[in-house]
């Protein structure tokens, strides 16, 4: 028998990758111990199971069972196939009308000998752990962003820790050049990120620079010593879906040991960017 399988991690950290690696050896053991020929590993890398949208893996597995690649699909557990209870059953109704059977293996059920009741519990579950999961994860960042929590990757600063970050006096060399052509120079965002690769100068990441990474720069309050946390919330976890909150409801930090510029100068950075806005430029010269 052609049996394929599916295996999904839901971040991209060095653990969870090891653990895709196990989940295909897993498979591949079973697929030898049991005499099935294993054709196919689909397999999605720091992707959430909340949803189908983004797991391409998961997206061709289902149209590689309407070619008939494999006659059966294994799957280690159902949280791995989809924490969403509907897109489960989309899922498991999508192979069954083509004929696949799927068989998950820690809970050693069978999808065309098992009602459909038991499994949309079992899928319930799942998605209720997730629900959890992601309430214990809000608020452990409601807590962090209280305390201060600091950005992981920032132009100008190394992290140094989840609540501190080092200066890079090199880069905030470069920081002060930004606001200084922006503010007194008249130069435009587009100018200013040609301006710093035709110097040569390197971005925090990537091979070049670009406007949108200018603009985040110049409207961050943290180069003036304030930190802002709260912006944004989730409001719906199965969607990802957030909202950004009004600056009362902020909080904000001052941390003078990391200004590089002055309050006046970000303020008016901010009028300025924000009278380009009013006319319409913000994605062209401003």
């Amino acid at each position: 028998m052609k049996i394929a399988a599916y295996c999904r991690v839901s971040t991209g950290s060095e653990n969870q990758l090891s653990s895709l690696e196990n989940q295909k050896t897993f498979f591949e053991e079973y697929a030898k111990k049991n005499g099935y020929d294993l054709v196919e590993i689909y397999a999605d890398k720091g992707i959430s199971g909340k949803a189908l949208k983004n797991r391409k893996a998961f997206s061709k597995m289902l149209s590689d069972s309407s070619k008939k690649v494999f006659d059966m699909l294994i799957v280690k557990d159902i949280s791995r196939f989809a924490r969403n209870t509907v897109d489960f059953l989309t899922g498991i109704r999508k192979l069954k009308s083509n004929g696949i059977d799927i068989r998950f293996l820690s809970c050693d059920m069978t999808v065309l000998g098992e009602s459909e009741f038991a499994l949309t519990m079992f899928a319930a579950i799942a998605q209720e752990e997730s629900y959890n999961l992601s309430k214990r994860i809000i608020f452990g960042k409601d807590v962090s962003a209280k305390r201060g929590r600091t950005p992981s990757v920032i132009y100008g600063y190394d992290k140094d820790g989840t609540y501190s970050l080092s200066r890079n006096e090199s880069e905030l060399e470069t920081v002060k050049e930004i606001f200084e052509m922006y503010t007194s120079k008249n130069m435009g965002i587009r100018k200013i990120s040609s301006y710093l690769n035709e110097k040569h100068i390197p971005p925090k990441h990537g091979s070049k620079w670009h406007p949108k990474t200018v603009r985040r720069i110049i409207s961050n309050p943290l180069y003036c010593g304030k930190l802002i946390n709260n912006k944004t919330r989730t409001l719906d976890f199965m969607e990802s879906t957030r909202k950004t909150l009004p600056k009362e409801e902020n909080y904000i930090h001052q941390r003078p040991e990391l200004a590089v510029i002055s309050e006046d100068t970000f303020q008016m950075a901010m009028r300025i960017l924000g009278s380009k806005t009013k006319k319409g430029d913000t994605n062209r010269n401003c």
